[in-house]
């Protein structure tokens, strides 16, 4: 019993952890705004572990303005993580946690912080503030902190003399901050053009994945994907066989064929141009329609068929090859499947299929 306590207590530990660094992310996934999301979340939390004790601390000691701004700054990290959980306005969030963040490293550049080290803390302004706010308006903020860095360290009085440093210190401040954010910068470039080419290639893989590579149409993953967001109360489904298909691949090949195939794909693509529809290659020579359609579908089944009866591709030698096409029709019901209801229209087809081809069948009685 007592291994069983500690394991429960990381399990939750996890789990709250999780929780509070994923709040506000748009999605699970690792995208940008996700990592942003994260990077704000890890901010507020690691702002709040430091800032409170540290203000506490500093109110102990008698310094009244910095424990108070350092406990200002960890409520407002407190109330912006709360922000993000709920809005998930990562750019509002990521403002709150910079501009606070600039204000009380100059500060603490001004006043020498507590015992002189207000100046070690500078550092993390620049991968921050790169990554939060990306390369070009990141880069303009860095510059306009070391410009107010220089003018507070060289130009204007300050606390910080009081401490006796070096007098080179002041400058090696000025320099080392002005590496990290030459560093950073180099980091941040590098790492946007790995996130771009990756999104570029998650696109290209994502389209690879739900479009036929022949005709440009979607295949039954991408129907089915995007099908989900449709709100069609019921669809009309209709499958499309073009007929004698075997015939054109054996008597012109298979690369006149699949030129055919082009064709018809596009004739469809414009026919269909203005209707709320969803076209697929549902494989070989059969294609998918779902089509939000209230009229007769009959008649449109039948003006689709004679579109698709129209194509027609002259080979080199001048010759011309071109079909018909058979559709079974039946309607997406509420409470079925897709697939229902293009077992239905399969059967309607076969039905058409077997009236001789070149016509429609709707599932519920042959025409």
């Amino acid at each position: 019993m007592s291994d069983k306590v500690p394991t429960s207590w990381t399990i939750r530990w996890k789990l709250w952890l999780s929780k509070t660094l994923n709040a506000g992310a748009v999605n699970d996934s690792f995208s940008n705004t996700s990592r942003r999301a994260f990077i704000i979340n890890l901010f507020c939390l690691v702002g709040v572990i430091f800032t409170g004790p540290l203000g506490v601390i500093s109110l102990l000691k008698g310094n009244l303005l910095i424990g108070l701004g350092l406990l200002s700054i960890a409520s407002i990290y407190s109330l912006n993580h709360l922000y993000l959980r709920k809005t998930k306005n990562y750019l509002f969030s990521a403002n709150v946690i910079l501009y606070p963040l600039y204000a009380l490293m100059l500060y603490l550049i001004y006043s020498g912080g507590v015992n002189g080290t207000g100046h070690v803390w500078i550092y993390c302004i620049p991968p921050v503030s790169l990554f939060l706010h990306g390369l070009k308006r990141g880069l303009l903020e860095v510059f306009l902190f070391i410009l107010a860095l220089v003018f507070i360290l060289f130009f204007i009085p300050s606390p910080f003399d009081r401490y006796g440093y070096h007098p080179d210190l002041k400058s090696r401040i000025v320099y080392s901050f002005i590496l990290i954010s030459f560093l950073s910068t180099i980091y941040e470039y590098i790492s946007s053009r790995f996130n771009q080419s990756l999104e570029a290639l998650s696109s290209k893989l994502e389209l690879a994945a739900t479009t036929d590579p022949l005709t440009g149409l979607l295949n039954r993953r991408g129907l089915e994907q995007q099908m989900v967001a449709k709100e069609w109360l019921a669809p009309t489904v209709m499958v499309l066989d073009i007929d004698h298909f075997k015939s054109i691949n054996d008597r012109f090949g298979h690369e006149h064929g699949d030129e055919y195939l082009k064709l018809v794909s596009k004739s469809m693509a414009g026919f269909l141009i203005g209707q709320k529809c969803l076209l697929s290659r549902w494989g070989g020579e059969e294609f998918l329609l779902l089509i939000e359609h209230q009229g007769d579908n009959k008649r449109f089944a039948d003006a689709l068929r004679n579109t698709v009866s129209n194509v027609s591709l002259t080979t080199q030698e001048g010759e011309s090859v071109c079909t018909t096409v058979s559709i079974g029709v039946s309607e997406l019901k509420l409470t079925e499947t897709l697939l229902t209801a293009v077992g239905r229209a399969d059967k309607a087809l076969y039905e058409a299929k077997s009236h001789g081809r070149n016509c429609v069948v709707l599932a519920s009685k042959a025409t």
